[in-house]
């Protein structure tokens, strides 16, 4: 069951005091896994840059006393623009741009909610990671630490900023071990970000938008030429609003050494604000080696 949005909801769209809509983020290094950070920076002068056409299906529903009046937000087509480097063996920095081509949503005008702007640049991050451990001979795992930085230059209206300063923080630990071919991995994160109720005016408030704990676990193949993963992905919520889950599974197959195709996609679980009925990511990644 999807949350309750009262009327209210029209003044957080109209009067351009959004929130941010989009719920998932990339492991822009992806040395080993696309879907949660497991420890595996890149090495010194590697760069990864990928772009890649992201597709949601009924990201933000409307309910009226749990009955679907309809979405909010029926489709959203997004172009990510993402890229890491390893500037040194133990330090990784990476950005991550999100652009909304497109999004509608159904009529919903008889309960006095308007259309979202249906084009807008998405909030980007900035991200430093710093590898712990590596795992070899003498050290059983990796180990890293990031901290990932939104800024505020998307568009309420859009669903694309947070409220107040549209600032977040996102720190995260990731940790992963491999297996001859196949690869364990957790990511353990915090998102720090301004909050919104939807429907204040409801006598229960279960929309709250905001900061949350999220969490992965993952396991991949490793070392092939056709790279496959599937992580169940669960945000816990500060605020009151419920918690979500995401099953995702990809695909990663490397061509003439330095490019690679990308397929993700699944269904997601919950009612949180963002957490659509499915999602499914087509990219393409180019891979060079610059350390000479």
């Amino acid at each position: 069951m999807r949350p309750l949005l009262l009327v209210s909801f029209l003044s957080c769209v109209a009067s351009a005091q959004g929130f941010e809509l989009e719920r998932l983020t990339l492991n822009g290094g992806a040395r080993e896994t696309w879907l949660a950070q497991t420890g595996d920076g890149l090495e010194a002068m590697h760069l990864r840059v990928s772009l890649l056409g992201h597709y949601q299906h009924r990201p933000l529903v409307y309910t009226v006393d749990g009955v679907e009046a309809g979405a909010a937000v029926a489709s959203r087509w997004t172009a990510h623009l993402v890229g890491a480097m390893g500037l040194h063996q133990y330090v990784e920095v990476g950005v991550q741009v999100p652009v909304v081509l497109s999004q509608t949503g159904d009529d919903l005008s008889p309960y006095g909610i308007a259309p979202v702007t249906s084009t807008a640049l998405g909030v980007p991050w900035l991200s430093v990671r710093s590898t712990v451990l590596r795992q070899g001979e003498t050290l059983p795992l990796d180990l890293a630490v990031s901290l990932h930085l939104g800024l505020p230059l998307g568009l309420a209206s859009a669903l694309t900023r947070d409220p107040g300063a549209g600032v977040a923080f996102a720190p995260k630990v990731g940790l992963g071990r491999s297996f001859g071919p196949v690869r364990l991995g957790a990511e353990l994160g915090v998102l720090l970000r301004g909050s919104r109720v939807l429907s204040p005016m409801s006598p229960t408030v279960s929309d709250e938008v905001g900061s949350h704990f999220s969490g992965a676990l993952v396991v991949s193949t490793s070392g092939l030429p056709v790279h496959a993963e599937l992580a169940a992905r669960v945000s816990a919520p500060f605020t009151q609003t419920g918690v979500s889950v995401e099953v995702l599974a990809a695909l990663r197959y490397t061509f003439v050494k330095q490019f690679e195709l990308s397929l993700l996609g699944g269904p997601g679980i919950g009612k949180a604000p963002g957490t659509p009925a499915f999602r499914v990511l087509l990219g393409f990644t180019w891979t060079p080696d610059l350390s000479g």
